[in-house]
């Protein structure tokens, strides 16, 4: 007789029960949380560590009897209801993303990179849920992304090593991953300076493994008064698993048809 087969386990965004009297403990990468359900109440308390200190792909979530000692917020719910729903969120802001070393893209050619944004924790309690917080799982710098202090955007700043090949990604499940494929149709080399990623823009989906993806952008750079095209794929990247909607885009009305100058893209 053949072995059972193992049931997977689930995503950690999977709704749980937390009765009163126990709490939910929770790590994602380098942020660990706790949130209690007392009487009539639901106790938070929330700890940041850099990402460098951390376990990058650390997962962890347990239930266990008692209540944090300490709580940085308390929120006031009365009900019975014990359902707890954690799920990412992709950043309220674009993220500028420079790559650790120069790279330039030579006209004619074509790159598609593989760049990561850390993700936003919504917690929400009860069922219809009732949104307790949302906040980072790790904190960004602001920056200013444009071509002067009139002209551009506040957004959050990152780094990447502008890895083009899949198989060369780190796991890392506090971070959703954009494919973007950057098409220069001038006829000079183009240096990929900074790139604005559009994240408000994007769906979020996320796989059984735990690993977080957004749409496709594409990016298409032209000669003609230094324009460039923009287009969100409405498709799923392709990324031999099986995604699902987590959640839709902040900011609706970012498919396609955008056309930006090249300075707002790639600050250039």
């Amino acid at each position: 007789m053949a072995a059972p087969r193992k049931s997977q386990p689930s995503a950690w965004w999977t709704p749980r029960d937390v009765d009163e009297g126990r709490s939910l403990c929770f790590t994602l990468g380098p942020l660990s949380m706790v949130l209690g359900h007392g009487q009539d109440e639901w106790m938070l308390k929330v700890e940041s560590a850099e990402e460098a200190d951390s376990d990058a792909n650390s997962t962890r979530l347990n239930v266990r009897k008692g209540l944090p000692e300490e709580a940085d917020e308390r929120f006031v719910h009365s009900g019975e209801a014990a359902c707890v729903a954690l799920s990412p969120r992709l950043a309220d802001r674009p993220i500028v993303i420079r790559p650790r070393q120069p790279v330039f893209l030579l006209g004619g050619q074509q790159v598609t990179l593989y760049l990561s944004t850390p993700v936003w924790l919504r917690v929400e309690v009860s069922e219809p849920p009732v949104l307790l917080k949302e906040f980072p799982v790790m904190r960004m710098s602001d920056t200013w992304f444009g071509p002067s202090t009139r002209d551009g955007e506040l957004c959050y700043a990152g780094r990447t090593h502008a890895r083009h090949h899949l198989a060369e990604l780190p796991e890392r499940a506090h971070r959703a991953i954009t494919p973007m494929t950057i098409r220069n149709d001038s006829g000079k080399p183009v240096p990929l300076e900074k790139i604005s990623l559009p994240v408000p823009m994007l769906s979020l989906y996320g796989a059984a493994d735990g690993s977080l993806w957004t749409q496709r952008v594409t990016l298409t750079l032209e000669d003609q008064a230094e324009q460039a095209r923009v287009r969100i794929d409405s498709d799923l990247p392709e990324v031999q698993r099986k995604l699902d909607l987590l959640a839709g885009p902040r900011i609706e009305g970012g498919r396609s048809g955008m056309t930006r100058a090249w300075n707002l893209l790639l600050g250039n």
